[in-house]
């Protein structure tokens, strides 16, 4: 039986997270993929308000999110931004996602976060 784990990578998860980065990664204006340097990916998940969260099929890197918390201006809270969240083609429509997203309402409501908002653009269809 195939398993998915759901988790939020640590700070030893390196090379998993640049794995997640080469898999999803993003094309300049020029059609170049873009990096950005181990020592970047460090940091990132060094920090206390940025989440990584994976999917693994039988250990295997299937999808991710990523949510960074954001104080608000007006008010004395805290909100999540979801800003990323893939699923491999041959793993959609399986519940991955929601999965993903579940497991950052964890997160939220143990830091006592009530609100995660997203953006999207039109010619996102997936979204």
């Amino acid at each position: 039986m195939s398993v998915i784990e759901i988790k939020k990578l640590g700070l030893t998860e390196i090379a998993l997270a640049r794995e997640l980065i080469e898999m999803f990664g993003f094309e300049d204006e020029s059609g170049n993929r873009q990096f950005s340097s181990v020592e970047y990916t460090r940091r990132m998940l060094e920090r206390a308000d940025f989440h990584v969260i994976v999917a693994l099929h039988n250990g295997k890197l299937v999808g991710s999110l990523t949510g960074y918390e954001m104080k608000m201006f007006k008010s004395e809270t805290t909100e999540m931004f979801l800003y990323e969240i893939e699923v491999v083609e041959s793993h959609r429509q399986k519940g991955i996602g929601k999965a993903l997203i579940e497991f950052l309402k964890q997160i939220c409501r143990e830091k006592e976060i009530v609100q995660i908002f997203v953006g999207t653009e039109k010619d996102n269809f997936p979204a």
